[in-house]
């Protein structure tokens, strides 16, 4: 069983990411952006599961970042869109452990768990190939493959069925709703709110101003209905 994976952050510049909450009151996007990469860099990091991980961005803060914290970082100039940068990362992957287990990872997990990741890490090691479905049923926050050459990516909107035609097996066996959890609207960040945020995204939310209220959603509610 395989529990030395490398795993994969792509990273879009900060400035430019999580357009959708830009009206946010009292915070600028980026702020979030920066705020969800720290939260998920730094729980992928704790996860004994793996060996190492791989920040693929031109966003030069980014770069910083990981390296403060012990992750490598791959340019992915000139941007030409999600699944290539992947490709790029992938391609540095595999020069370095051609037999080691990859994992992309979306890096706007804000309340992600070490220990959930795990769990699907060695879900994921039964299998050559994998995804996670994202928790509107309809994109993807993870996708793995046991060699670095297997891996096929093909995020963006409406990924999950994409995956599907390509030949990854869905999991499906584990809830593991700190991963399935990527955050693009007001809502899903109240969701993550609700599951408990990592302490950059709850800087960024304890700033804001006080009548910007997240209104809590019941977490069974969530589970039920959005998950399923």
């Amino acid at each position: 069983m395989a529990l030395d994976w490398t795993v994969v952050l792509p990273v879009k510049p900060f400035h430019q990411a999580k357009s959708r909450l830009a009206p946010w009151p009292g915070t600028a996007r980026q702020d979030f952006a920066r705020a969800f990469f720290l939260d998920t860099l730094e729980a992928v990091l704790r996860t004994t599961a793996v060996a190492q991980v791989l920040v693929v961005t031109h966003d030069r803060e980014a770069v910083a970042q990981a390296h403060a914290r012990g992750a490598a970082a791959v340019s992915d100039r000139p941007s030409r869109g999600l699944n290539e940068a992947i490709r790029i990362a992938v391609s540095h992957a595999e020069t370095l452990a051609p037999h080691r287990p990859i994992a992309v990872l979306t890096a706007d997990l804000p309340a992600l768990r070490s220990t959930e990741l795990g769990d699907v890490l060695v879900s994921a090691s039964a299998h050559d190939r994998t995804f996670l479905a994202d928790h509107h049923g309809e994109g993807t926050t993870l996708l793995t493959a046991s060699r670095p050459r297997w891996l096929h990516p093909a995020f963006e909107q409406g990924s999950r069925g994409r995956h599907q035609r390509v030949g990854a097996l869905e999991i499906t066996d584990l809830e593991a709703v700190s991963v399935r959890l990527d955050v693009d609207t007001s809502d899903d960040l109240r969701l993550a709110h609700r599951l408990g945020v990592g302490p950059h995204t709850h800087a960024v939310i304890s700033s804001a101003p006080p009548q910007t209220a997240l209104s809590p959603h019941p977490l069974s509610e969530w589970n039920t209905h959005e998950l399923h």
